[in-house]
């Protein structure tokens, strides 16, 4: 599989660098949007082909706008980027996607559009005709009115007017603040906000409700009163973000949207845009490049240098079933920053260097604990719930532990823990075949420990305390059961390269299994449960981790009968 140095070149730092990795990336794309709807990726989606071809058509004017907006250029890529815009909003034109309607995905795309009106309208308007022009403010006026998915999709119709009013049409003021208001309302402690009615935290933090709010502060689209609010939340939000990067510059997998890849820091590639500095410009850079040279690092692009759908590699399972062809240049995001002159100090600044202090942090409002250790990677314990409706909701937020080592699995199909991949779980079962883990329930912070509180049947009760130890970090389940359970507790995937079905460097023992695997080594140990466990390591069907395509998982089972036990282990990932 190529990797973007084979396509491209080695990635080089600075803003230069910056804006030469952005325009490899949406070249190919702008390239195969002109081409029209009927050429877009093959992917399997729960958008229209209208929606998916819409998004590979605006997506990377998130990154050619910003450039285009700190004076670069980049004249192929706007002639098909125009050419197709122009077609998809033009009720005559075969290509046309249809009008915006309530809650409708096109409406997410009425936000980039919006923004490059506003940031770069001598690339976006200017060059139209009048009639072009009509199509345009027609179908974007359409969108701002529409209603929009009562989350962080409110952002979408404000960027849509800011983008309206910046070229001189008249906008619904009053509606923009009242979606405004709404945004308010999602807005917890220490900068975080809920994403809608759930109860999810997560990247549509920075790459959501913070980089829009930013990106509005830098417009001067805000009253001071909100702008004051946006400046002290991300601040707020950046002492704590801070640390789900690890050394290495990758971000901690985590949560829905991971398609969307170097979008996780393009928080940081925004600060500048409204000039705040909530960490200091050089720790912000840092930061922030260390995170483009990690992703450039990966394979994510397909032979014709287009991104994939997946994560660290293509796998469309993975992912969400709204991700689409066009979905993951949402990424170029990341690019924001391009659009400040070069004299910023973000760009002056020489980046600081990665923090390899460990550390453990609590983190309230995302109901996690977050440590690094020596080698500065990140571990976090969640006590989060489930996304009832995605695709791998469980595996993407309600698991014990999140390892920019070792990342997470999401189940492949069928029965069996082989098809489950439950890693950093533990799985209960009635008959040893369908297998339940934990999806919510009640988290309460206590001191050091987060105690969960959850029901996989209505007669089995678990309580159970996550805690970080000098080598890794402890499980304790209190599990109060009316029913006979298979239990398997399990600790982090690693890769698994090797030919063959038994992983090299596997131990199996009465209480413990230990695999060292590709340089990562992972371990789970029982420390003193009420009734003896067995080691196994577990080989997952292939293609369930968002890191690595084939695994290997440590594993403890037991059995229990009606009435009360605990079980305990510390499980433990590192590099070998």
């Amino acid at each position: 599989m190529p990797t973007p140095q084979d396509l491209h070149g080695a990635l080089r730092p600075g803003r230069e660098g910056w804006a030469a990795a952005m325009a490899r990336l949406v070249a190919p794309a702008t390239a195969l949007a002109a081409r029209g709807p009927a050429h877009q990726p093959a992917t399997p989606s729960s958008n229209d082909p209208g929606a998916t071809w819409f998004e590979l058509v605006t997506r990377p004017l998130w990154g050619l706008a910003a450039h285009a907006a700190g004076g670069g250029r980049a004249s192929r890529q706007w002639d098909e980027v125009r050419a197709a815009l122009t077609a998809a909003v033009d009720p005559a034109h075969r290509w046309y996607v249809g009008p915006p309607f309530d809650r409708n995905q096109r409406l997410v795309e009425s936000a980039a559009v919006g923004y490059a009106l506003a940031v770069a309208p001598h690339e976006v308007w200017d060059p139209l005709t009048p009639t072009q022009r009509d199509h345009l403010m027609t179908w974007l006026s359409t969108a701002a009115a529409a209603e929009p998915v009562d989350n962080n999709w409110h952002f979408f119709p404000v960027l849509a007017a800011t983008g309206m009013r910046a070229v001189g049409v008249a906008v619904d003021e009053a509606a923009v603040a009242a979606h405004l208001d709404r945004l308010e309302e999602f807005a917890t402690a220490d900068g975080w906000h809920f994403d809608g009615h759930g109860q999810q935290r997560d990247y549509y933090n920075p790459f959501g409700f913070h980089y829009y709010g930013l990106q509005l502060l830098g417009l001067g689209a805000l009253d001071e009163q909100r702008a004051q609010r946006v400046r002290e939340r991300a601040t707020a939000f950046a002492a704590q973000f801070q640390h789900w990067f690890a050394a290495d510059g990758s971000a901690l997998p985590y949560g829905r949207s991971l398609g969307y890849r170097f979008a996780q820091g393009a928080f940081w590639s925004t600060l500048p845009v409204a000039d705040l500095a909530a960490v200091p410009w050089a720790h912000a850079r840092g930061l922030a490049e260390r995170h483009l040279a990690w992703w450039w690092q990966q394979p994510i692009l397909d032979r014709d240098g287009l991104l994939s759908v997946g994560y660290r590699y293509p796998n469309t399972g993975v992912v969400e079933q709204y991700i689409g062809g066009g979905s993951p240049y949402w990424g170029t995001k990341f690019f924001a920053a391009l659009a400040v002159h070069a004299e910023h100090p973000f760009w002056t600044a020489e980046p600081a260097p990665a923090d390899r202090r460990p550390r453990v942090e609590l983190q309230p409002a995302p109901s996690m604990l977050v440590s690094r250790d020596a080698d500065g990677d990140v571990t976090a314990l969640c006590g989060q719930e489930a996304y009832p409706w995605a695709r791998g909701g469980a595996a993407k937020a309600a698991k014990f532990a999140y390892s920019t080592l070792a990342g997470f699995s999401v189940p492949t199909g069928g029965a069996g823990l082989g098809h489950g991949a439950y890693d950093s779980a533990l799985a209960l079962s009635e008959d040893g075949v369908h297998w339940r883990v934990r999806e919510g329930g009640d988290c309460v912070l206590d001191g050091d420990a987060l105690v969960l509180t959850w029901h996989p049947w209505p007669d089995v009760t678990v309580r159970t305390t996550l805690r970080f130890t000098d080598d890794g970090h402890r499980r304790t389940h209190e599990v109060v059961t009316g029913r006979t359970l298979h239990t398997a507790e399990t600790g982090f995937c690693v890769p698994w390269t090797a030919a063959g079905h038994t992983p090299a460097g596997a131990v199996e023992a009465a209480g413990r299994a230990e695999v060292d695997s590709d340089g990562l080594a992972s371990a789970v140990a029982d420390q003193g449960s009420s009734v003896p466990r067995a080691g196994q390591v577990l080989v997952p069907t292939a293609g369930g981790n968002v890191l690595f395509p084939r695994t290997a998982l440590p594993m403890l089972t037991a059995e229990l009968e009606p009435g009360a036990h605990t079980l305990t282990c510390t499980a433990v990932v590192h590099r070998s």
